[in-house]
């Protein structure tokens, strides 16, 4: 059983990690604003690799865009969480058991349902600027049928907030910050994963 549960937990590792490489691939193609949208938009309702990985590549390429590609990438994000919300509201009878099957656990979901109607908006504001999962919250939103207002104005702050703190830095510290990463890239990954794992760990406090 537990050697069942391994491999597919190899399986899954290996299946991200090629979608993020080709996701980063989409950086250099002539359409990487359209990629770049497409990834913003999806992530916020099913997508499993953020957009932030791909904002950073174009933005490192193209400094003085970087800004531009935050806001590409927020305007989609906001768009998709909506999509999310829609899809929570009026289709979760016909939906639910392909995302409980491919795209987050049935009881996490519940709890983060329970937890939205006891406060929508810090409650989504945290997961939309935070790593913890925003597709789980943007469907849930729905689902809980949550005041659209401030789901939509914490979605926005939350986002924003992301996507231009790393679009600002790249704007004015793209290269040099391009030539650290290349230079520490263990102890840089391993700084993401401390996110990634600090934001789960938030996650778990806050269901």
């Amino acid at each position: 059983m537990e050697r069942t549960e391994e491999n597919s937990s190899f399986i899954l590792f290996r299946w991200l990690r090629t979608l993020y490489h080709w996701v980063l691939r989409w950086s250099s193609h002539r359409h990487n604003t359209k990629a770049l949208a497409v990834v913003s938009f999806t992530e916020a309702s099913f997508f499993p690799i953020p957009p932030d990985p791909l904002l950073m590549t174009m933005g490192a390429s193209k400094p003085k865009k970087s800004l531009k590609y935050a806001a590409i990438a927020t305007i989609s994000s906001v768009a998709g969480g909506l999509f999310g919300y829609l899809i929570g509201f009026l289709f979760w009878e016909l939906t639910q058991d392909l995302f409980f099957q491919f795209v987050f656990s049935e009881e996490i979901f519940n709890k983060v349902v329970v937890k939205f109607k006891e406060n929508t908006f810090i409650s989504l504001f945290l997961a939309s600027f935070t790593p913890i999962p925003f597709k789980v919250f943007t469907v849930a939103g729905g689902v809980g049928h949550v005041p659209l207002l401030p789901f939509f104005l914490a979605s926005l702050l939350g986002r924003a907030l992301r996507f231009f703190i790393v679009g600002t830095l790249i704007y004015y510290f793209g290269k040099p910050i391009m030539g650290f990463i290349e230079k520490n890239f263990e102890k840089v990954t391993l700084l993401f994963a401390l996110l990634f794992v600090g934001g789960f760990m938030a996650f778990k406090l806050l269901v």
